[in-house]
């Protein structure tokens, strides 16, 4: 039987000649409708390698019956097969949605082989929000289940990859006909997708990887048999963003290392998102700290700013095309260009852009000093890595339409903390932190947060403004929930102390 994630294999998915420590992984997304962006810019040949670990290509349709299908024949062709050689494929070829034929194709111009040149892993994701819908379905049918693998095993061999993705958004989200039993059957698909690369990997010689992307809210997670499903993947690449975003009624952040003063939902946030795998059982060493290299615009009531009333609508004057969701090289362009006023929120450990002159655009995003930051929670916290939505965000051109690229400033910064050359960590990571939200509490409840790398007694008082003693409280674990009903709207102290560290002393406000 093969021994999950041995020695080897955390060679190879860690380590590249060429690239990074053998500690920590860069993986990175390519979403193949992004190949046609800005005429091209970002594709296999002109993608450097050297930041990366992994690329995982994004998407391929799941099919009712549990077949594979391309869902862009011209693009998924040309990408995974090399560029199509019309004096040998048929004349509708570019648009049939079959697998492809590599015999009608350009040699040596795959993705896997520019990738495997630069000695990085290159995998396909099938699934993604827009191709989920059948999943329920067929991870809970037998026959399909084994269609599905097979098809898997068939991909591996006619696009040379080093293994499968799967992002099924969302096992149990009725939204997406999920329900219950997903749990149990998102087990036994990948169980048998698990087996079916076994079998391909006795017959090749080389170990194949079984990755798999969770949502990161605690609602996604319960769907999850999670002492099954970490036996089954190598790695588990957890969305940590979306948190919030234009649909909230107040401007708020995408993906926030720590929780926000307003946080609406225990959870919402990188730290949470990490911890609450870790008490699922997860190993640290299978776990891909998502990275949003994308951000997300929101319309104000009044004058932008954090925590303002929202229109709950995206910018879409300042940002045509993906207003909700700008990619990095645009948002930096608008700075650029004088359009926003740069702001560093201490609570949340992000970054956000407010429209100059008191026009109501909000920006949530991540820069290069917050990805600095993940990535250094990424080795405060031992986890796997870093996994990236997605890398064509972050190719920045000289100048905007000049075809040329300048560089890739976050996965440079995330790549410059894991190689050691970045300073060392910062104190915000290196003692632990305490969170308390959402403050002011309205409901009367409190979430207290405290982001370490070990559990430790914590010892929880509340004082009043005289500096008396109300409330007193002892866990364990990294979230606590302080119910303040029973006390009088006002100020008060909560102090947090954490075994033998230094003691933590919060004002809090109760409405």
């Amino acid at each position: 039987m093969r021994k999950y994630f041995t020695p080897f294999l955390l060679l190879l998915f860690s380590c590249a000649a060429n690239t990074q420590s053998a500690q920590k992984s860069i993986i990175g997304y390519y979403p193949g409708w992004r190949w046609y962006d800005r005429d091209k810019l970002v594709q296999p040949a002109t993608i450097d390698y050297s930041k990366y670990n992994v690329l995982i290509y994004a998407f391929l349709n799941l099919e009712a019956d549990g077949s594979i299908r391309l869902t862009d024949p011209w693009a998924d062709k040309n990408l995974l097969l090399g560029p199509i050689n019309r004096k040998l494929a048929p004349a509708s070829y570019d648009t049939d949605w079959d697998l492809g034929n590599p015999a009608w194709h350009k040699p040596g111009k795959r993705f896997s082989d520019y990738a495997h040149q630069n000695k990085v892993r290159f995998l396909v994701s099938i699934g993604g929000w827009a191709h989920s819908v059948h999943f329920s379905a067929v991870a809970a049918d037998p026959a399909k289940r084994a269609r599905l693998a097979a098809d898997c095993r068939r991909i591996v061999q006619l696009y040379n990859l080093d293994g499968i993705d799967i992002d099924w958004e969302y096992p149990g989200y009725p939204e997406r006909v999920g329900g219950p039993d997903d749990k149990q059957n998102l087990t036994l698909l990948l169980s048998q997708i698990r087996n079916a690369l076994d079998e391909q990997e006795r017959q090749i010689g080389r170990e194949l990887m079984l990755t798999a992307a969770f949502g990161a809210s605690p609602k996604r997670m319960e769907s999850i048999d999670w002492p099954q499903v970490k036996r089954l993947l190598d790695g588990v690449n957890l969305m940590a963003y979306a948190f919030y975003g234009h649909w909230d009624p107040v401007s708020n952040h995408n993906a926030p290392l720590f929780p926000t003063l307003n946080a609406t939902q225990a959870g919402n946030s990188c730290s949470e998102a990490v911890q609450n795998l870790l008490d699922y059982g997860v190993p640290a060493a299978k776990i891909n700290l998502g990275l949003a290299f994308y951000g997300r615009t929101q319309m104000t009531a009044g004058p932008a700013g954090l925590h303002v009333r929202s229109l709950s609508t995206p910018d879409t004057t300042t940002f045509s095309g993906t207003a909700a969701t700008p990619q990095y090289y645009d948002i930096a362009s608008k700075v650029n260009m004088g359009l926003y006023d740069y702001h560093w929120d201490d609570v949340a450990q992000a970054p956000y852009l407010t429209g100059k002159n008191g026009k109501p655009s909000f920006v949530s995003f991540d820069d290069e000093k917050s990805i600095a930051l993940k990535a250094q929670f990424i080795k405060s916290r031992n986890l796997h890595g870093a996994v990236i939505w997605d890398i064509t965000a972050d190719y920045v051109e000289t100048t905007p339409g000049s075809g040329k690229i300048s560089g890739a400033p976050l996965a440079t910064a995330v790549k410059r903390v894991f190689s050691g050359s970045y300073p060392a960590i910062p104190a915000v990571l290196a003692t632990a932190t305490v969170c308390v939200f959402p403050n002011p509490t309205s409901n009367g409840f409190l979430q207290i947060f405290t982001n370490a790398a070990e559990r430790a007694r914590t010892d929880l008082t509340v004082f009043n403004t005289n500096g008396e003693k109300i409330h007193a409280a002892t866990y364990s674990e990294a979230t606590h929930r302080l119910d303040m009903r029973a006390l009088p709207a006002g100020p008060y102290m909560v102090q947090v102390r954490r075994g033998s560290d230094k003691p933590v002393l919060v004002r809090v406000m109760k409405k």
